[in-house]
């Protein structure tokens, strides 16, 4: 039973409030979820659907929003340049190496269309965030998917073996969504060893701010900048909490970044998203704290799946893949009708639901929907 010290001390205080012994906590947001017995459904639905932070930007952003506002009728030009400069300075790379996006969704798109094709296959895990496999089957492009091994990590002997001369990418999402956990650095250095040239392979670190310090995962974006052959991609979406702005990039050598830009927008980020991409990522502070916050919350979700005696996967993102005794999409459906939206559906995990990690009224309401129809100890 995954149960923090830091934990058992919130459920102590809380305990002791309820006791009239010591005076109610302030932030509430760090306490423990109860669901509130007979509460009224939420007014709207809840949506933890999309692995989109419910914390939203830092104040650096979103006085760049507002101050952006007014040069609307105006398309980006120095902003650009400006965004490229500081991602280039955060992650110690070239501003030439640093492709733009409408989010990194369509970063994807782009190296889609850059590899891929008539004749072209694309080697990827199932499951994933499969985006690249509909723009790669838009193209003609067979897709090859592997599913995952049995400790929920990419089978990266068997996608080598499908990978051939007419591979022109292989995907690999890491941390995976929807499953949430690492692929071992060692075994990703193991498996770039035996990539065969001319093969190139796409990172997706959308979650990479969420996961922990381990000596398991390292970020690829200092090789990507050296490696013709390595791509990685970037968001901020996720944890600086502008998922609805669509700002994504890709880090790769100078030569591939200019095939990339080849297949891009010229101007595929606004100037209002430019202006407070800029600012997020000039605040580690603010992301520092969400990344702790998000901490907590997977944290007492877990506490919360073990009171119910429900399985879980263990995750380093912002979301979790939870364990129902049936179908995964008769569970969303129902969470669903009481205005609580979960993903489902995935190959291979047909009795699991997706939860994305709310705020903690979010949760509140989650468990309270949950409890009213699925019973304990599943």
């Amino acid at each position: 039973m995954r149960l923090c010290r830091r934990d058992l001390l919130r459920q102590l205080g809380i305990a002791l409030t309820s006791a009239g012994l010591l005076p109610a906590l302030g932030d509430t947001s760090l306490l423990p979820v109860q669901p509130a017995a007979g509460a009224a459904s939420p007014a709207k639905p809840i949506r933890l659907n999309q692995n989109e932070s419910p914390y939203g930007p830092c104040e650096r952003a979103n006085e760049a929003m507002r101050n952006a506002i007014g040069d609307a009728n105006r398309y980006p030009d120095q902003e650009l340049e400006d965004l490229r400069s500081i991602i280039s300075t955060l992650n110690g790379i070239r501003s030439e190496q640093i492709t733009l996006g409408c989010g990194s969704a369509d970063i994807l798109r782009i190296a889609a269309e850059t590899f891929l094709g008539p004749g072209k296959s694309l080697v990827m895990a199932t499951p994933t965030f499969d985006a690249i496999a509909g723009y790669a089957r838009a193209s003609g492009t067979e897709v090859r998917a592997v599913p995952m091994t049995k400790r929920y990590t990419h089978d990266l002997d068997t996608m080598i073996r499908r990978t051939d001369a007419s591979t022109g990418l292989i995907y690999v999402c890491n941390p995976n969504n929807p499953t949430g956990g690492l692929t071992p650095k060692g075994d990703l250095e193991s498996f770039f060893d035996r990539v065969p040239r001319g093969v190139s392979v796409l990172i997706d670190e959308a979650y990479h701010d969420f996961v922990p310090p381990t000596s398991t995962y390292t970020t690829w974006v200092g090789r990507a900048a050296s490696d013709p052959r390595l791509i990685v991609t970037r968001t901020v979406s996720k944890v600086y909490g502008m998922a609805g702005l669509r700002v994504g990039y890709a880090v790769a050598s100078s030569g591939t970044s200019k095939r990339l830009a080849q297949r891009g927008l010229a101007m595929g980020v606004n100037i209002v998203a430019a202006r407070a991409a800029n600012a997020a990522l000039g605040d580690q502070a603010y992301v520092k704290k969400i990344v702790e916050r998000v901490a907590d919350d997977r944290q007492e979700f877990y506490n919360q799946a073990n009171a119910r005696m429900l399985r879980s996967l263990d995750s380093v993102t912002n979301f979790v893949m939870l364990k129902t005794s049936r179908l995964g999409t008769e569970v969303a459906e129902q969470l669903r009708e009481k205005g609580i939206l979960v993903a489902s559906g995935y190959p291979g995990f047909e009795y699991y639901i997706r939860v994305s990690l709310g705020s903690p009224q979010d949760m509140t309401e989650f468990w309270r929907a949950w409890d009213a129809f699925m019973p304990h100890g599943m």
